[in-house]
């Protein structure tokens, strides 16, 4: 039921709020004290290889850093993953995906997540 619910309210945000086609989901981070850059890349592994698996292609996610000489305190990490459209997005949050986030990553990152910025950017035609 819940996963009906959220693909609902998917489907629907998407009817209503289609800008363009592509669309860009981008998260701005900081790792936890206790968790590596690698660990971190190897969780969001898990979560490319659901989504390859079930036809969204492989390496959805990317991480990238600030330079080692930039001055900025915080957000130094960023996560970012492209989609055709909020269609393509909608369609890849299967339940399996959902359980990932929802009992794995979500719990084991909830503070990062906390205080992390996320914004979800339109190509600008």
């Amino acid at each position: 039921m819940k996963t009906l619910l959220i693909t609902l309210s998917l489907i629907v945000f998407t009817l209503g709020n289609a800008q363009s086609n592509e669309r860009i989901s981008l998260h701005l981070f900081d790792l936890p004290e206790a968790i590596s850059i690698s660990e971190f890349k190897a969780d969001l592994g898990k979560a490319n290889a659901i989504y390859a698996k079930n036809g969204f292609g492989k390496n959805r996610y990317k991480v990238y850093k600030v330079a080692s000489d930039d001055g900025s305190k915080q957000h130094r990490y960023m996560w970012l993953s492209t989609w055709i459209s909020d269609a393509e997005y909608a369609a890849s949050h299967s339940e399996e995906i959902q359980q990932f986030w929802e009992d794995y990553f979500s719990p084991k990152y909830k503070t990062m997540l906390d205080e992390h910025i996320y914004r979800k950017f339109f190509l600008v035609e």
